[in-house]
């Protein structure tokens, strides 16, 4: 958030607080108007500043005090509302005379906060005479500047080819950087291809391994004569050719070239150089005394049949080096030499250097050079001006021999901007080459600035914000889009769609971002959003010096404590705190919570963070207008009855703590949206492959009042009449996490109450808990009761239920996601699972599936797209042709594994993960058997 974003969300604060006449009194009025026309004027005066990228150190200083004086503004102005505001009690008598007694308590903080907004205003006032006492003027912007601040969406092309340019862009198989080893690296896959032995005769004519393989070693489509000593289709084939194995391998060998020749005479003039070889009689030299006709004589029947009788009986390598051929010229050549080779000995071989299309196998043998040059190609249009051509051509090249980072950013560089002006062109051109003249080294940060003035306006805070995280930080996308909704980054105003929660509309905010080459995905969901991300260390630098630049990071506090605290927090640490006590976050909050900045925080995010104590935890409950409280990961284990005073909370989040219940006692949070609790307890110390459960805690009392919840995992629930009844009243509830315990609530009951939920719970997640798993007891009720699962479930995890699971929710095609353990699944099962129409993701956790062997039939599985297998019942996986033709990837986490196959059957599959002790060389040779269909294999 820059300072045109904190006017922003200040501006439509105050509109909303104005609009209320009865929550404001007297002259506290007429100062928030002051002070919203004076920001309104000052909003206009930046976002001019920000278009003439306008940075000197006199504007930088006055546009850190609007912004410190915008938070203040907010922050008081919020917090006078809180404590005038009605709050509870309702309409009856008894309710009107607790908010007298509220008005009469509130009376001295109230005349505080009014007098600080007093203040405010004068500060406003004197920033406003200070920009006019020292010059703050705007300087003219720039076509180019007034392009960078642009506040919309790329205008993208249709869908289908939208996701053909995505698909180019996001294709990560780069070969290697060194040309010598690229090159070696192809010839010792070509020479193992050749080495495998063919059928016996015997089985021969029941194989089906052609009598001749046709290798067709592709170079780019796109011809650049300044690359052209890096195509590496020739030095592959001559290599292999040469390698010493291979002539031990075939009784007659012949190398030829093939030119531009007129389509009538190409094929005959092939066979013609191939006899050549064989006989070691050129075209043309033949023995003048000879009554035979020369072959410069004969036409391309008498020379296929002379061919055809030098190779019977005989194994043969020909290889075609073939540079401009068009495809009709290709398929004549082959077939020519298809039908001499009719029999040859089995396992002959024709390769082919083409940059055709092949219906043969591919290896794609191309350099560096060409596999970007091919890239960028398809991303972006050809230059017919000589002028703009050279320019690009010269930006291109010097990304490519530049870092591999660079290559990346510039061919985003591309997809967001496809047809790049004349001035765009002089402006790159002219940086590029001042950091040539300093050896490269600062051409990747240049492309991230080139990338960063592309992005739209309202993408850039959220970017810049993740400038606070330390490098290499693992950024979790959903806890931040929380915060950003907490901060103010992604506001109602700021959203597309007002029915669309902040979760998803910052899916599209992280998808812009990753179209743009910001961020680095290193976990995917199956729906294919980014769970978790990592910015690259030139990103990370560039963008901190943004932040710094328009102030969005504070410099009081040590950078490793930006991500704990809100933005612009202003927050420094007292002249008593020690500088060797930095370290220790927790033993520092008291001297931050001295701070008068501390009450006016937004986020707080303690993940991680040990030694908190109690008088900490009390110290947080005193920042009234916290939004965002982060405890995961620590050592907590109670919560201070004083969280009932965070009375503006949206998320608290507890997760990985020992707390088992949020208070003791009636505790209301009327705005608390996402309640995220549990902890996953292993079994052992491998996590990977041992039992996990999840503790939970208690269903809060009163949740029937927060009716803003959203999210509420995972809560134990113990009494059917009044815990399920409370939920059916949260009618923003989109997820849902419980664990029944005891005898006095059942499934039936559950499904009965959230039936009322229909119009927007979505996930449910249902843990049985009391009985031992696998008993038919426990189970009988449970799989009756899930026949009645709502149909407006699309995502579902359930642990604990046994018999017959499956076989009741067979006809629920809406699934997406389903997601299983302790659930004692056997093949029977899996064949009804295969049958879900619309399900995308399958996780099979520990004794979900109790078969040794996990085999996916042809036509089952649809639309899967992500499957995960984890324990160490499952051995062996097995895909028959046909199933599952839209798995992209597979993580399977085993103690032994027999085998994998049908993995080569899979066409869309992308990430193969094995986690466990397993011989990888089946599997390597397995993925290597369809080269076109990129795939990566982690071990």
């Amino acid at each position: 958030m820059d300072a045109q974003d904190a006017l922003d969300s200040l501006l439509g604060r105050l509109t909303s607080i104005l609009v209320d006449e009865a929550q404001l009194l007297g002259r506290v009025r007429g100062d928030v108007e002051f002070i919203k026309g004076e920001m309104e004027c000052m909003n206009s005066l930046i976002l001019q500043l920000t278009e003439a990228h306008h940075r000197d150190y006199l504007v930088r200083a006055w546009m850190k005090q609007v912004i410190g004086l915008t938070r203040d503004c907010v922050g008081n102005v919020e917090l006078y509302i809180h404590y005038i505001g009605s709050g509870p009690g309702g309409d009856s008598l008894v309710g009107y005379l607790r908010r007298v007694v509220r008005f009469v308590r509130t009376v001295q903080v109230r005349h505080r906060i009014a007098t600080r907004i007093q203040e405010l205003k004068a500060r406003a006032r004197d920033v406003g005479d200070r920009r006019q006492r020292y010059g703050v003027t705007v300087p003219p912007t720039s076509p180019m500047a007034a392009a960078d601040i642009y506040d919309g969406d790329v205008e993208r092309a249709s869908d289908e080819e939208d996701l053909r340019r995505r698909a180019v862009l996001f294709d990560d198989a780069e070969p290697p950087e060194d040309y010598e080893e690229a090159v070696q690296k192809y010839i010792d896959t070509l020479v193992k291809c050749l080495s495998r032995e063919p059928p016996p005769a015997a089985a021969a004519k029941d194989s089906d391994e052609p009598q001749v393989r046709v290798f067709s070693i592709t170079r780019s489509d796109y011809w650049d004569c300044s690359l052209y000593e890096n195509y590496l289709a020739s030095p592959v084939a001559r290599g292999a050719y040469e390698h010493p194995s291979v002539s031990t391998l075939f009784d007659c060998k012949a190398l030829v070239k093939v030119f531009s020749y007129k389509e009538k005479d190409i094929a005959r003039t092939v066979l013609a150089k191939i006899l050549g070889e064989i006989t070691g009689v050129q075209p043309g030299r033949e023995d003048e005394q000879s009554t035979e006709k020369s072959s410069v004589d004969k036409d391309e029947e008498e020379l296929s049949s002379e061919l055809q009788g030098h190779l019977k009986g005989k194994r043969f390598l020909f290889v075609i080096i073939d540079k401009r051929s068009s495809k009709e010229q290709w398929k004549r050549i082959l077939d020519a030499l298809l039908h001499a080779a009719d029999g040859c000995h089995p396992g002959s071989a024709i390769i082919v250097t083409t940059k055709s299309p092949s219906p043969y196998k591919i290896i794609n043998a191309i350099s560096l050079e060409e596999f970007y040059q091919e890239k960028i190609f398809e991303l972006g249009q050809r230059y017919k001006d000589n002028v703009q051509r050279d320019m690009y051509t010269k930006i291109r090249n010097a990304t490519i021999y530049s870092s591999a980072f660079a290559r990346k950013m510039f061919m985003h560089l591309v997809y967001v901007n496809p047809i790049m002006k004349e001035d765009e062109l002089r402006n790159y051109c002219h940086a590029i080459s001042k950091c040539q003249q300093l050896n490269n080294s600062g051409i990747p940060q240049k492309m991230v600035i080139f990338c960063y003035n592309e992005l739209p306006s309202k993408y850039r805070s959220c970017l810049l914000y993740l400038s606070i995280f330390p490098q290499g930080h693992v950024i979790k996308t959903t806890s931040l889009a929380r915060r950003w909704m907490a901060e103010g980054i992604v506001t109602a105003t700021t959203r597309s769609d007002e029915a669309k929660c902040a979760v998803n509309e910052a899916e599209h905010y992280w998808d812009e971002l990753l179209v743009r080459g910001f961020i680095s995905p290193i976990e995917i969901s199956a729906a294919g959003n980014i769970k978790s991300c990592t910015l690259h260390h030139e990103v990370h630098k560039v963008i901190t010096k943004i932040a710094r630049d328009v102030i969005i990071v504070d410099t009081n506090l040590p950078t490793d404590w930006a991500h704990h605290l809100s933005i612009h927090n202003r927050i420094g640490l007292q002249k008593s705190h020690s500088a060797g006590d930095t370290k220790d976050f927790a033993s520092s909050l008291p001297s931050l919570a001295a701070s008068p900045e501390w009450k006016l925080l937004k986020v707080l995010d303690l993940e991680g963070c040990h030694g908190l104590e109690k008088h900490h935890l009390k110290s947080i409950c005193k920042i009234l207008l916290l939004k965002y409280l982060s405890l995961r990961n620590t050592d907590v284990t109670e919560l201070p009855k004083q969280i009932k005073e965070l009375q503006c909370l949206e998320t608290l989040d507890i997760r990985q703590t020992k707390v088992r219940v949020l208070g003791n006692k009636l505790i209301v949070l009327p705005l608390l949206k996402h309640f995220l609790a549990g902890q996953k307890v292993s079994a052992s110390n491998d996590a990977s492959t041992s039992e996990e459960s999840i503790v939970t805690v208690s269903m809060p009392l009163g949740i029937q009042k927060m009716i803003n919840m959203e999210i509420l995992s995972h809560v134990q629930i113990t009494d059917r009449d009044s815990e399920l009844a409370g939920i059916t009243q949260l009618l923003k509830l989109r997820k849902l996490g419980v664990a029944l315990q005891g005898k006095n609530v059942k499934l039936s009951d559950l499904f009965f109450q959230i039936e009322k939920l229909q119009k927007c719970l979505r996930s449910l997640s249902i843990r049985m808990c009391g009985s031992p798993a696998g008993s038919e007891n426990h189970d009988a009720e449970a799989v009756e009761a899930l026949r009645f699962l709502p149909q407006f479930i699309e995502r579902l995890n359930i642990c604990g239920i046994t018999s017959r699971l499956v076989y009741s929710i067979k006809d629920h095609h809406q699934l997406a996601k389903i997601t299983l353990s302790d659930t004692y699944l056997k093949e029977d099962d899996l064949r009804i699972l295969g049958n879900l129409a619309s399900l995308c993701s399958l996780k099979l956790q520990h004794k979900s599936y109790i078969e040794s062997e996990l085999y996916f039939k042809k036509c089952e599985f649809q639309s899967l797209a992500y499957l995960l297998v984890e324990g160490k019942e499952i051995t062996r996986i097995r895909f028959a042709i046909g199933a599952a033709p839209k798995l992209e990837r597979i993580l399977w986490t085993f103690e032994t594994m027999d085998a994998l196959s049908g993995i080569d059957w899979l066409p869309r599959l992308k990430k193969l993960e094995l986690n466990g002790d397993c011989d990888l060389d089946p599997i390597k040779e397995a993925l290597e058997s369809h080269p076109t269909s990129q795939r990566q294999l982690h071990e």
